[in-house]
C-alpha cells in the first residue's frame, strides 16, 4: 500500500513512481489521445493504417531473396507467359498445374509489364499485386465496418490484422494468397452488412451487393472456390443459430450469380481449351475435389489442432486476446453482429480441421478480420453507434499476460541462438533492430500486465510492425547459410564478366535456381561433364555429395576435372540439408584477374573422394 512520505519541514511528498508506470501512464494517455484522434478523421486513419501496411510489407517484398518453391513457380511462371507474349499458358519448365486458376499469373504479367522489361528479372515485380492487395486489404478491413463497430474499433481491428505476422508473409510474396485477402476480406465483410441488414444498406445496398458477388469471382479467378467454401462454411453456421435462410435474399442471386460467373469465367474457359474442350479432364474424383479447394494442394496429413495452432501463431498479437474476444462473441450471440462473426471464425475453423487439404499457412487468414473485429469489441466496450468513446481501452480478464521479465529473457534467447544458427552476423543494423523488437515486446508485455489497455495496442502493434519488417527484409537476406541460389548468384557475379557461357547446377534443383541463375541452369552431371571435356566456356556449380559421379563421367571422357575457382556453403530450407558446392570456369583460356571471386569463396576443404548416392540430400 502506497503511503506519504514526510520531509523534515513537516510536508509530505507522494513517492516516486519507478520508470515502468511512469512510462505506461504517459504513454497510455497518449495512445488514448492519438486514437481518438484517428476516429475523429477518416482520411487521418485511412493515412496511418496506409502507412502502417506499407511499413511492415513493402521492405520484404525489396529485399527478402525468392521463397521456394510455390512462389518461385508463380513468379517464373508469370515471367515466361511475358516473355512468349502467352496469356494462356501458365506452364512452368512445360508442366502446366490444372488446379492453379489464371487470375495470380494474369496479375503478375500485369505488374511485369507495366514495371518494364529490365524489372522482369527481379522477384519484387512480382510481388507487387500481393502487395498493393494486401495493403488494401488492411483499408478493407477498417472502411465497411466503421458503421457497426464504430470508428476507434475498427482502426483497432484493421491494425491487428495488418501485423499479424501471416498476413504479413502473404503480402509480401508473389503467391495469390496475397490478393487472395482482398476478395475474402471484401466478400465477408459485404456478407456481414447485408447479414446486419443496417438501415442505410436496406435502403442502398447494391453496392453491397454487386461487392460481394464480384469478389466471389474474383476469388474464383485466384484460388478456385477458396472464398465461395469460406463464405458457405460461415452461412451453414448461421443456420445452425438462426435455423432460416430468409436473409439470404438480401444478396440478390439473379443478380449476382451471373457477375460472379462473369469474373471467374476465364479461369475455366482457358483450362477448357487445354484438356480437350472439357474443365479439368483427366483428373480423378478425387484430384478434382482438391484442386476446386485451392491452388496448394497438402503434401502431408495435417495433425489435429494444426490449423488451430497456425491461427493461434499467425493472429499474433491479437491472439492474446482470443480467448476472452470468443467468450464475448458467445455470450453476446443474440445479436446480430456478434452472432456472424462467431459463425465465420467456428464455421471456417470447423471446415479446416475436419476437411481442408490445403496448408495452414493459405488457408487461416480468412479468420483473421472476424477475429480482430472481436478482439477490437472486447477491448474497447464503448457503444458501437458512438464515433468515439470517453474513457480508456480495457484489458479483459482473461487475456494472455506474460510476465515482461520472461518476453525479455525469451526474446534474448530467441535472437542470440536463432541468429547464432542462422550464421547472421551481428552487424549494427541487427543489434538495433532485435534490441527494439525487444524493448518493445516487454513493454507491451508490461503494459498488459499492468492493465495498460491502449499502451498495450500500441507496443503491440509497434513491436510486430517492426519485427516483420526487420525479419523479412534485415535477418532473412542476411543469412549465411541459406537462399543457395542467390548466393550462387552472389559468387558467380565477378566470374560472369570473363565467362559468357551458360551456368549449370547441380545438387539443389529448385525453382529459384532457374528464376535467379536463368532457363537451363538446373544441370546435370553427364551436362557439366560434357561441358569440361570439351572447353566450353561455362559455369559449373557442383555439390559435394555429387563430385564422385562427376569423376567417374569425366573418366569415361577421358578428361580432366578443372581447378576450383571458388566454393559456396548454403542450406536447402526444402530438404533440411547442409549444401557444399565447387565452383569451375570450363573454358580453355585464363581467366582475367578482375574475374576473380572474393575471398570469402575461397574453398578451404578438400573434394571428398566419392558420392553420397543413399544420401537424401540428393
Amino acid at each position: 500500500m502506497e503511503t506519504d512520505i514526510p520531509e523534515p519541514n513537516g510536508a509530505c511528498k507522494r513517492p516516486p513512481m519507478s520508470f515502468f508506470p511512469l512510462t505506461l501512464d504517459r504513454l497510455e494517455r497518449g495512445s488514448t489521445q492519438w486514437l481518438d484522434r484517428l476516429a475523429a478523421r477518416p482520411r487521418l486513419a485511412a493515412a496511418a493504417l496506409l502507412s502502417l501496411a506499407l511499413f511492415a510489407y513493402l521492405p520484404g517484398v525489396l529485399l527478402l531473396p525468392p521463397v521456394d518453391r510455390t512462389e518461385v513457380v508463380y513468379a517464373q511462371s508469370a515471367r515466361g507467359m511475358l516473355e512468349r507474349r502467352d496469356a494462356f499458358d501458365a506452364s512452368y519448365e512445360g508442366e502446366r498445374f490444372a488446379f492453379r486458376p489464371i487470375g495470380i499469373y494474369w496479375l503478375q504479367m500485369g505488374a511485369g509489364q507495366l514495371l518494364g522489361r529490365d524489372a522482369r528479372g527481379a522477384i519484387a515485380t512480382y510481388r507487387l499485386p500481393s502487395l498493393i492487395a494486401g495493403v488494401l486489404a488492411v483499408l478493407a478491413t477498417w472502411w465497411p465496418t466503421r458503421p457497426l463497430i464504430g470508428e476507434r474499433r475498427a482502426i483497432i481491428a484493421a491494425a491487428l490484422f495488418a501485423v499479424s505476422p501471416i498476413v504479413a508473409l502473404q503480402a509480401s510474396l508473389a503467391i495469390p494468397e496475397g490478393p487472395l485477402l482482398l476478395s475474402i476480406v471484401v466478400a465477408q465483410l459485404c456478407l456481414l452488412r447485408l447479414y446486419c441488414a443496417l438501415e442505410s444498406d436496406r435502403r442502398n445496398g447494391l453496392w453491397l451487393v454487386l461487392a460481394f458477388w464480384a469478389a466471389q469471382g474474383a476469388g474464383m479467378l485466384l484460388n478456385a472456390l477458396a472464398v465461395p467454401i469460406l463464405s458457405l462454411s460461415t452461412i451453414a453456421a448461421l443456420y445452425a443459430f438462426d435455423r432460416r435462410l430468409d436473409w439470404l435474399k438480401r444478396l440478390r442471386p439473379l443478380l449476382g450469380v451471373p457477375l460472379m460467373a462473369a469474373v471467374a469465367a476465364p479461369w475455366l474457359i482457358i483450362r477448357a481449351h487445354f484438356d480437350g474442350g472439357v474443365p479439368f479432364a483427366g483428373l480423378t474424383f478425387g484430384e478434382l475435389i482438391r484442386a476446386l479447394g485451392g491452388a496448394q494442394d497438402m503434401k502431408w496429413k495435417a495433425a489435429p489442432l494444426t490449423f488451430t495452432l497456425a491461427f493461434l501463431l499467425g493472429f499474433l498479437p491479437g491472439a492474446l486476446l482470443l480467448v476472452p474476444a470468443l467468450q464475448n462473441l458467445w455470450r453476446q450471440r443474440a445479436a446480430a453482429l456478434q452472432r456472424f462473426l462467431f459463425a465465420w471464425i467456428v464455421g471456417y475453423w470447423l471446415y479446416l480441421e475436419l476437411i481442408a487439404s490445403k496448408p495452414a499457412l493459405y488457408t487461416v487468414q480468412a479468420m483473421f478480420p472476424a477475429a480482430a473485429a472481436a478482439v477490437a469489441l472486447v477491448l474497447d466496450q464503448g457503444p458501437p453507434e458512438a464515433a468515439l468513446r470517453e474513457g480508456r481501452l480495457a484489458i479483459p480478464p482473461r487475456m494472455l499476460r506474460l510476465p515482461w521479465w520472461l518476453v525479455l529473457a525469451g526474446m534474448l534467447v530467441l535472437y542470440v541462438g536463432g541468429l547464432w544458427f542462422a550464421g547472421v552476423s551481428p552487424s549494427v543494423l541487427v543489434i538495433l533492430g532485435a534490441v527494439l523488437v525487444t524493448a518493445l515486446f516487454t513493454l507491451a508485455a508490461r503494459a498488459a500486465t499492468g492493465g495498460y489497455a491502449a499502451a498495450w495496442l500500441t507496443t503491440s502493434v509497434a513491436g510486430f510492425v517492426l519485427f516483420i519488417a526487420f525479419t523479412f527484409a534485415v535477418l532473412m537476406p542476411h543469412m549465411r547459410l541459406g537462399w543457395p541460389a542467390p548466393r550462387i548468384a552472389e559468387a558467380i557475379a565477378p566470374l560472369r564478366r570473363c565467362v559468357t557461357g551458360p551456368v549449370g547446377v547441380v545438387g539443389f534443383r529448385e525453382p529459384s535456381t532457374t528464376f535467379v541463375l536463368g532457363r537451363g541452369s538446373n544441370a546435370n552431371v553427364e551436362t557439366i561433364a560434357g561441358w569440361m571435356a570439351g572447353g566450353e566456356d561455362a559455369i559449373a556449380v557442383v555439390e559435394d555429395r555429387w563430385q564422385g559421379d562427376l569423376a567417374q563421367a569425366l573418366a569415361a571422357r577421358n578428361a580432366r576435372r578443372p581447378a576450383r575457382v571458388g566454393c559456396v556453403t548454403a542450406f536447402n530450407v526444402m530438404r533440411g540439408c547442409p549444401l557444399s558446392f565447387s565452383i569451375y570456369a570450363t573454358g580453355h583460356s585464363a581467366l582475367d584477374p578482375g574475374c576473380k571471386l572474393a575471398e570469402r569463396y575461397a574453398c578451404r576443404s578438400p573434394l571428398p573422394a566419392a558420392s553420397e548416392a543413399d544420401s537424401r540430400c540428393r
